[in-house]
């Protein structure tokens, strides 16, 4: 008994160690089989990372696993990737190892997938990666002559399981791209014939649909279950028990669909089970599926569809899809009114032949919400040549009771709209500007509209409006808003509107914007802070507009408008601004001010330049700005960059002008960065007084105390530079406390001065401490004003002022010596007049 159990372990060790060393023994020879296999038959640059076998997971097979597979195109798709899988297994048959070239498979899982289908303009196909020859074709032939059998080996497949997809088919021939996201299958059935039935149940998160550039079909999931009939022979599919959903919309599909050679054929139809207006509302995407919530829906509806024909080139089968409503309402549980008389008719169909045969058609387009209707026709035609449209739509609108019926989650609408638009033509038409072969016309009236949300601070009011299409141009008139305290009037035209939204085109306008008073304070606040409430709110938290929302505004592309605008006042931060008038021009993504002049802060600014977002982290600005006669008091109030470089005139008094070429950025609160600003420019100062500042007081070591109790500078022009930020004032001479000055140096970005000050300082004005120190120098007495320097240098706010006296002693220096000078001079000419005298008398004449 001893030994028995000592030869059951010993087999069970043998076993156990075969079943780990499987996988290491034949790992090299598999990997060198399915290399083979994918170099024979694919014409590809195909990788993986890792090649993994497992005996375990698929006993008594080994399931081989390949690593994030990727398949790469080569010539017109070189480095296109067709495949990206992050995980592919299949099993194994260990016999088939060395007994042939095949490999049979029983089952396939596919994991963390992106597959790319693309076919360019010419008809070449990325996934056309087969290679072919005469002698390929010929060894197929011969084979399946001599052994039918043979023919299907390797193929024994009764599972496939798929997830997390994502198909891409982009067909630049039509040009149309669909893409179904996140596709999970799970098949099973069996494949080893050629007759075989399978069934699947599939699911899409996302389906969808583009056509030349526009996303016609999105936000839309697909589901199916299926049994699925297959004729490999003959590669005809048969659609058994199948149900197809589009979002929640339950769709019976029959038909076939056979390929039996390059020619494609259908017969394929499609019906909703229900006829109500209930079930074809699961048509709705998913993203907006709440929208119905508490909604009793009636009336009849339905959808069917149908596509029979053949397929070859640009030959397309038949089709016909139909959607209709009838006599529909819905109505939401805690809301008084329904919307109500809904009808639907819409066709979408094309004979067998080419796509430029396809019409869609809706044919009719009704609701209303007591007795304010809404209709629209929609009629398009030869998509493929030159495709023709023909809409229509008229509108009586009362938005007091539309919010009876349509919950507006907590946004309140009122006032009318009442208007009718048509538009007739063809695509050639718009993209030659040929707008006289355009049918354009309609009327749209607007009257005490009135828009209040959460989302903004202030109700948005338009008292009154008219638009008038026509094939040329949108014409607007007496548009009268109110936001808040701020009105505007608009009055102008769009142009080439039609090039804009048929053929993105550029949209032109010209208005003319009033305004009697515009708050920034209010518009910039619009929206509100955070949704936090005060008692919720951290203790750190302020109450004024959320920091974290960026101001910055980005001009769209594709506009080309000019307003000329006239506000007579305008309230922004602290200041007062009237008679406002220029031209705005939005043009290449940019606003341009041209020539846009106002009094301010007691003076006048006129503006030229432009300003320009690309994203909403900053904003550029390229601006010419002319100063006319600010007072200091008002603009260090008012600008921030004035207080930041010229902390010295916080008490100070005066006039200021100045002619500047600036460029820099904005943050997203739309505040300057300051090392971003550069440009050059003339400062002009007027009547300026600088009064009790910590600065001046350090000036007392230089001047009597009584010079500076209100200082005086005298009018004066200087020219600067600003390099990332830093100011370089270039020297100029002024007065300062009746004292003349030459000034030059610098401010810079980081807040710390440079300032050399050349005085001429007069005699009885110098503080006792300099003038005792000079006044002992011999030589000194007959000076009257001194060259003293004054370097002001450190921090902006609290520099340290030095005296430099060196060329006043170099002055005294200068004055000693040309007394001396001047004695020698004296003593000689004394001493030549008494030699002279004494020769006079000793010889006489």
């Amino acid at each position: 008994m001893k030994k028995v159990l000592i030869t059951i372990v010993i087999v069970l060790a043998i076993l156990i160690g075969a079943v780990i060393l499987v996988p290491i023994i034949f790992k090299d020879a598999i990997l060198a089989k399915v290399e083979k296999v994918i170099n024979d038959n694919v014409d590809a640059k195909v990788e993986f990372a890792d090649f993994k076998l497992s005996v375990f997971r698929s006993f008594p097979k080994l399931q081989a696993e390949l690593i994030d597979f990727t398949a790469i195109g080569k010539g017109t798709f070189e480095g296109d990737t067709l495949a990206s899988v992050g995980s592919l297994a299949t099993d194994i048959s260990l016999s088939d190892l060395f007994g042939g070239d095949d490999l049979q498979i029983s089952s396939i899982e596919l994991s963390n997938a992106l597959v790319s289908l693309r076919m360019t303009k010419d008809g070449a196909a990325n996934w056309d990666i087969v290679p072919t020859s005469d002698e390929e074709t010929t060894e197929v032939e011969v084979e399946t002559e001599s052994d039918e059998s043979s023919s299907s080996k390797g193929i024994d497949i009764n599972s496939i399981v798929v997830e997390n997809l994502d198909l891409v088919y982009d067909d630049e021939t039509l040009p149309m791209t669909v893409k179904l996201n996140n596709m999970n299958v799970d098949a099973s059935g069996n494949l080893s014939g050629m007759i075989t039935n399978f069934d699947i149940d599939a699911t899409v998160d996302e389906f969808v649909l583009s056509y030349d550039s526009t996303e016609y079909i999105s936000n839309t999931a697909l589901s199916l279950q299926s049994v699925l009939m297959a004729d490999l022979d003959k590669l005809s599919f048969e659609f058994g028990e199948s149900q197809l959903h589009l979002n929640q919309l339950p769709i019976d599909l029959s038909g076939t669909f056979a390929m039996p050679s390059d020619t494609m054929l259908f017969d394929v139809k499609m019906e909703v089970p229900q006829s109500d207006f209930e079930t074809i509302l699961a048509l709705v995407p998913q993203d907006y599926k709440h929208y119905l919530e508490g909604v009793t829906a009636v009336g009849d509806a339905g959808f069917t569809g149908a596509i029979k024909g053949y397929m070859y080139e640009e030959d397309y089968p038949a089709m016909d899809f139909n959607l209709y409503i009838k006599d529909a309402s819905m109505q939401y549980a805690d809301l008084p009114e329904k919307i109500s008389n809904i009808n639907l008719n819409t066709n979408i169909n094309q004979p067998q032949g080419d796509l430029d045969n396809l019409k869609v058609n809706v044919s009719k387009a009704h609701a209303e919400v007591r007795n304010n209707p809404i209709d629209a026709t929609l009629l398009l035609a030869t998509p493929m040549s030159d495709m023709s449209f023909d809409a229509k739509m008229t509108a009586d609108v009362d938005f007091a009771t539309l919010k009876d019926a349509i919950p507006m989650d907590s946004v309140n609408l009122e006032g009318k709209l009442k208007g009718n638009v048509e538009l007739a033509g063809r695509m050639s038409a718009v993209e030659k500007e040929d707008y006289q072969k355009i049918k354009a016309s309609g009327n749209v009236s607007f009257l005490n509209f009135i828009f209040e949300s959460p989302s903004v601070a202030k109700p948005i009011e338009l008292k009154s409006g008219s638009i008038v299409v026509n094939n040329q141009s949108i014409d607007m008139s007496s548009f009268a808003a109110k936001i808040g305290n701020s009105d505007f009037t608009l009055d102008g035209n769009l142009s080439n509107y039609l090039g804009y939204f048929f053929n993105n085109q550029t949209l032109r306008g010209k208005f003319s914007l009033n305004s009697n008073l515009i708050d920034f304070n209010e518009l910039m606040s619009l929206v509100p802070e955070s949704e936090t409430s005060e008692e919720e709110a951290p203790a750190e938290q302020t109450t004024t507009a959320s920091s974290d929302s960026s101001l910055i505004f980005q001009v769209p592309e594709k506009l080309d408008l000019a307003f000329i605008s006239k506000v007579n006042k305008a309230l922004f931060d602290q200041m007062e601004i009237t008679n406002i008038n220029g031209l705005i021009t939005v043009r290449n993504q940019k606003l341009l001010l041209n020539g846009l002049g106002m009094n301010m802060l007691e003076g006048k600014l006129k503006l030229d330049g432009s300003y320009a977002a690309y994203n909403d982290k900053e904003a550029n600005f390229d601006f010419g700005v002319d100063v006319n006669q600010f007072t200091i008091p008002a603009a260090y109030k008012a600008f921030t960059a004035f207080q930041k470089y010229v902390p010295i005139a916080k008490n100070s008094t005066g006039d200021l002008s100045a002619n500047m070429k600036v460029k820099g950025k904005l943050d997203d609160q739309l505040s300057l960065i300051a090392t971003s600003l550069n440009g050059t420019g003339k400062l002009h100062v007027k009547d300026v007084k600088l009064v009790n500042t910590e600065t001046l007081d350090k000036f007392k070591q230089v001047f009597k105390g009584d010079k500076l109790e209100k200082v005086k500078v005298d009018d004066f022009s200087a020219d600067f530079k600003i390099e990332d930020g830093n100011v370089l004032v270039q020297p100029f001479d002024t007065k300062i406390a009746g004292q003349e000055v030459n000034v030059d140096g610098k401010i810079m970005v980081d807040q710390t001065i440079d300032l050399n000050l050349g005085f001429q300082i007069k005699k009885e004005d110098l503080s006792s401490d300099i003038a005792g120190v000079l006044n002992a120098i011999p030589g000194s007495s007959n000076i009257d004003v001194y060259p003293i320097g004054v370097n002001v240098e450190g921090d902006i706010t609290s520099p340290k002022v030095s005296p430099d006296l060196s060329d006043a002693k170099d002055l005294i220096a200068g004055e000693l010596k040309k007394q001396a000078t001047e004695k020698i001079d004296e003593v000689k000419d004394k001493v030549k007049d008494e030699v002279k005298d004494k020769l006079k008398g000793l010889f006489g004449n």
